[in-house]
């Protein structure tokens, strides 16, 4: 179990990077070039969840224990810290940061929620759904495109649903989510201001957060039974 655990909780810490730092119309491409290889490299290993919302698609598909699937949330969550702290320290704080929060906080908290949140479950339905058609299907088993076809759906998720700023991925939503205050440790100016404001920039956004992470779990767990219900052999 303890080089499963470490194979995820590293892929998950780079996936999270890259999506801290992939920015522009060529995001979806460098995440997917990444995650490509994350998959083939873990995929013999661990399975290559790098994922929760993945991680209880596996086990609601009876492919993984349910002890063993809380072991690979943690770990995904606690390489999404690691991660969130990193990209903090290296993005840090700044006059543009303190005007972003400002505009952000005059919003409805739950302005387009709706929308954001069905592409969270539309988006997570879909790379669940595919995963565990390359991944756990007999009808697939052996083969060797399953990393390019996961690839390839979160590329082209990101591409379709980019105007939304998707995660699909409980990890990396939460990465994203503590990636200001700790980039307040490294503020060009007085850290104390920094971090207030961006604590309060996170409690006002947190529900939007838990909303679409919701969508994700939610997503994965239809995908877990779509599959079922088409493939009842397969249980």
């Amino acid at each position: 179990m303890r080089p499963k655990l470490l194979i995820e909780g590293l892929a998950t810490f780079f996936l999270c990077l890259a999506c801290a730092f992939a920015q522009g119309p060529v995001a979806p491409f460098v995440v997917g070039a990444l995650l490509l290889a994350l998959v083939y490299m873990g995929g013999p290993i661990s399975q290559a969840h790098y994922n929760p919302a993945v991680t209880l698609a596996f086990c609601l598909r009876r492919r993984q224990a349910w002890s063993a699937g809380l072991a690979y949330a943690a770990i995904h969550l606690g390489a999404a810290f690691v991660a969130a702290s990193v990209a903090g320290l290296l993005h840090g704080h700044n006059d543009e940061s303190s005007q972003r929060i400002l505009e952000a906080l005059k919003e409805p908290v739950f302005e387009g929620w709706f929308a954001e949140t069905c592409v969270e479950f539309l988006g997570t339905f879909l790379l669940a759904f595919v995963i565990l058609m390359v991944a756990t299907s007999r009808r697939t088993v052996g083969n060797g495109y399953y990393g390019l076809a996961i690839a390839a759906t979160v590329a082209g998720l990101m591409g379709v649903f980019g105007a939304f700023f998707p995660d699909f991925n409980p990890a990396v939503s939460f990465s994203k989510a503590l990636e200001g205050p700790f980039g307040a440790l490294n503020a060009e100016g007085a850290v104390w201001p920094a971090f207030s404001q961006e604590f309060t920039y996170l409690a006002h956004s947190t529900p939007r957060l838990i909303l679409g992470v919701l969508g994700q779990f939610l997503g994965a767990a239809l995908a877990a039974g779509t599959f079922l219900a088409i493939f009842p052999e397969d249980r």
